[in-house]
C-alpha cells in the first residue's frame, strides 16, 4: 500500500520540464488584449 502512495506522488518530485519554455509574444499580445477588452466591458457597466 505504501509502495502504492508512493508511485501515485512521484511526479510531485521530478521536475515538470527540463527545457526551456520559448517566450510566446503573440499569445501574450492576444490575452493581454482580451483583458483589455474584458476590463473595458466590465468598467462600462458600473456606469
Amino acid at each position: 500500500m505504501i509502495k502504492r502512495i508512493k508511485n501515485a506522488l512521484s511526479f510531485l518530485r521530478k521536475p515538470v520540464r527540463d527545457a526551456r519554455r520559448e517566450f510566446n509574444g503573440q499569445l501574450l499580445e492576444r490575452q493581454r488584449e482580451d483583458v483589455f477588452v474584458l476590463l473595458h466591458q466590465q468598467m462600462g457597466g458600473m456606469n
